[in-house]
């Protein structure tokens, strides 16, 4: 019976190891609501930081991850300001072929080489004026986008049930590793407890 006793250790504490990183596991996110025992708080991690977390997260994806200035360097490319500019060009055409085919008096004395002359320096004019146009119309768009309260009012209207599910399918293989990592761990100690009683009883005996 004795034996038995000692031979348990290690299996219990393996329990313990786990059980202790399954709840852990578990209080990431729950209880979503406060629990109030003893005079003891007690709250999931997310429910209870997440307006913290969504501060912190927005600082870091403003600060190091995007920014006004990225937005900027990308609409200031050469590759941009030609695309916005084909763009342009494209709806002057459509203008000026749908005002001559609708007006045939105009139709008979503008040929296609004069309406695509005048689309021509048209755009010639407009190619220069488009950086300083997109630098003030961000200035516009800038003052009215604030990327950091954006993505906090996001993360803090995110639904918790939501959130878990998709860190659980993200994570779920590391989850289940902390928790058996807990019960190896636990068995691990409780097999040094074993050796340890054994040699103490032999010493004693």
């Amino acid at each position: 019976m004795k034996l038995l006793l000692f031979c348990s250790i290690p299996f219990i504490t393996a329990l313990i190891g786990w059980l202790t990183n399954y709840i852990a596991v578990k209080m990431i996110f729950r209880p979503r609501r406060e629990i109030r025992m003893a005079g003891i708080r007690i709250q999931g991690l997310m429910p209870k930081r997440k307006h913290d977390l969504a501060v912190k997260i927005a600082e870091t994806i403003e600060k190091e991850l995007i920014s006004h200035k990225d937005i900027r360097d990308i609409l200031q490319t050469e590759d941009f300001h030609l695309h916005t500019g084909n763009l342009i060009r494209t709806k002057i055409d459509t203008f000026i072929n749908e005002k001559i085919a609708g007006n045939s008096l105009i139709a008979m004395f503008v040929t296609p080489e004069i309406t695509e002359r005048f689309s021509d320096m048209i755009m010639e004019e407009l190619q220069k004026e488009i950086p300083g146009l997109i630098d003030s119309l961000f200035e516009s768009v800038e003052k009215k986008i604030d990327f950091k309260k954006i993505i906090r009012e996001k993360i803090d209207g995110f639904d918790l049930a939501r959130l878990e599910t998709i860190i659980y399918a993200i994570a779920a293989k590391e989850l289940k590793a902390i928790e058996l990592f807990g019960g190896v761990l636990g068995f691990a100690v409780g097999c040094i407890q074993l050796i340890i009683v054994v040699l103490g009883n032999r010493y004693v005996y």
